[in-house]
C-alpha cells in the first residue's frame, strides 16, 4: 500500500520553475509527500550535433539536477527523485502522471525561451489530458502563505465528492478556508436540484471554514480575478470535469489569461 502521496514537478531549469518547485517542497513537507523532479528533453539540433552528443546532454541535465539540491536547500528534506526522459513536453508530462501513480501536478506557468520552452500555453493542454489535481505557479507568487482560496462552483451539476474531499483534506493541512463562488446566477433563480447540490456540497465542506458567495461579470475569467482582489484570496480552485461554463477557461488564450493575469497560484481539480 501507498504511503507517501507523490507530487510531480516538471522542470527546464528556468527560474520560474525553480520557484515552482521551491513550492512544491513546501506543499509536501505539509502532507507528507515526496516529489519526481521531471525533465523533458530533445535531441541536440542538427547543426549542434557536431557541438554534443545526446551522451553529452544527458550529463549536462545530471549535473543541473545536482544543482538544484545546491540551489535549493529544502530539497535536501524532502523524499526526492530525479527523472529525464527524451520526448515532447506535453505528452511526456500528460503520460507520467496518468502512468507513474502520480498524485498531483505542480508546474510553473512558462518556461525559459528556446528549446526548452514547455509552458505557456501548453499548461492548458496538459491539464486537459490528465485527471490528477493540478497545482499553477505564476511568477511571484507561492503557496507558503495560502489563507483563503475562491472555488468556483456551479451547481446545476453534481460535484464530484472525490474533489472535495482532495480539496479539504489540503484545507486542513495548509491551514485555508474556502469561498464558494457561484458566476453569473443569482441564489433567488437557484432551482430545486441546485438547492439540493449546494446542501450535499455543504455537508462534504464541514471539516473546514467554508462561506458561500455569488457574483456577476459577463467574462468568467475576470470575474473570478475581480471576486479574488476584492476578497483577499490566495488562489483559485476550478473543477474541470464538472464546471460546465468554466470550460471556456481552458481555451488557450483565456487560460493564458487567467494564469498569467493572476498574481495567485491556480488549483484545477
Amino acid at each position: 500500500m501507498k504511503t507517501k502521496q507523490t507530487i510531480l514537478v516538471p522542470t527546464d531549469f528556468s527560474e520560474r520553475a525553480n520557484n515552482a518547485l521551491d513550492q512544491a517542497i513546501h506543499l509536501a513537507s505539509k502532507i507528507n509527500a515526496e516529489l519526481v523532479i521531471y525533465h523533458v528533453y530533445h535531441r541536440p539540433l542538427a547543426e549542434e550535433s557536431h557541438k554534443f552528443t545526446l551522451t553529452d546532454l544527458e550529463k549536462k541535465i545530471d549535473k543541473q539536477f545536482k544543482q538544484l539540491v545546491e540551489n535549493i536547500p529544502g530539497l535536501k528534506k524532502i523524499p526526492h527523485a530525479f527523472k529525464k526522459e527524451l520526448g515532447v513536453s506535453v505528452d511526456n508530462i500528460a503520460n507520467k502522471v496518468n502512468s507513474n501513480g502520480i498524485d498531483m501536478l505542480v508546474m510553473a506557468t512558462k518556461g525559459a525561451k528556446g528549446i526548452n520552452e514547455i509552458w505557456g500555453t501548453k499548461t492548458a493542454k496538459i491539464i486537459k489530458m490528465i485527471e490528477t489535481p493540478v497545482i499553477v505557479i505564476p511568477d511571484n507568487t507561492s503557496l507558503k502563505h495560502i489563507k483563503k482560496v475562491a472555488l468556483a462552483c456551479d451547481y446545476s451539476l453534481k460535484i464530484n465528492d472525490d474533489s472535495i474531499v482532495f480539496l479539504t483534506n489540503l484545507g486542513q493541512k495548509l491551514g485555508f478556508s474556502i469561498d464558494v463562488v457561484t458566476l453569473n446566477r443569482e441564489e433567488k433563480t437557484m432551482t430545486k436540484k441546485e438547492h439540493e447540490n449546494r446542501d450535499h456540497l455543504i455537508k462534504q465542506m464541514s471539516n473546514v471554514k467554508t462561506s458561500f458567495a455569488f457574483t456577476q461579470h459577463p467574462h468568467i475569467d475576470k470575474g473570478i480575478m475581480e471576486y479574488s482582489k476584492a476578497n483577499n484570496i490566495d488562489a483559485v480552485v476550478v473543477l474541470s470535469k464538472n464546471y460546465s461554463f468554466i470550460e471556456s477557461l481552458f481555451h488557450e488564450s483565456l487560460t493564458d489569461k487567467m494564469v498569467f493575469n493572476s498574481p495567485i497560484p491556480l488549483m484545477v481539480i
